[in-house]
């Protein structure tokens, strides 16, 4: 993407962050257009040389941005890395972006995208049928159709989404019940395998 050039490319310097590999890292950017933009990473505590960035780009090359100036979060993927006078640069590309986007980046942390998925997750032995709403690199918000006593905020449960390939445990954060006896739970990661 960035060696073709085809697309318009704007010099554009702003300061953001990129969520990545469970790492919160903050970057400068250099170059951006309606399809990715050419970043400078600050390095992080795991994430702190170009070996680094180079084996995870060959295992995972997912991330979330959040561009400050532009108030632009999303996801995107990573490209490319290369040294360059000692800096890290990247290359990413956008997947799914929006603008305006400040206060959900402070409020959530983490960019959550909408999208609807069905999986399972067990509980006290029990199997629960859900329906997601929306997932982020952190967590997930998911409906259940009636309420169940064993989900409370703290407990921990088995998670399954053969479609989204998530594989794990689950803490629940937050649980609300709606008038009509659906639940929507709030959870977080523990451990995916």
């Amino acid at each position: 993407m960035f060696q073709d050039r085809k697309e318009y490319r704007k010099s554009y310097n702003s300061s953001g962050q990129l969520y990545v590999a469970g790492e919160l890292l903050d970057f400068i950017s250099y170059d951006i257009s309606v399809k990715g933009i050419l970043i400078e990473i600050v390095p992080g505590s795991l994430l702190t040389e170009i070996h680094d960035f180079e084996v995870l780009l060959k295992e995972e090359n997912f991330a979330e941005i959040y561009v400050k100036d532009l108030m632009l979060t999303g996801e995107a993927e990573i490209i490319w890395v290369r040294l360059d006078k000692g800096k890290i640069l990247l290359g990413l590309e956008f997947k799914d972006v929006m603008s305006n986007a400040t206060k959900l980046w402070r409020k959530r942390r983490y960019y959550r995208s909408k999208r609807k998925f069905y999986g399972y997750l067990i509980a006290d032995g029990q199997r629960i049928n859900f329906e997601g709403n929306n997932i982020s690199s952190e967590g997930l918000e998911i409906k259940l159709d009636q309420i169940h006593s064993v989900l409370k905020p703290g407990c921990l449960v088995k998670l399954d989404v053969d479609e989204l390939d998530i594989k794990g445990v689950g803490k629940i954060i937050w649980v609300n019940v709606a008038d009509d006896e659906t639940c929507v739970l709030g959870l977080r990661y523990f451990a995916k395998a």
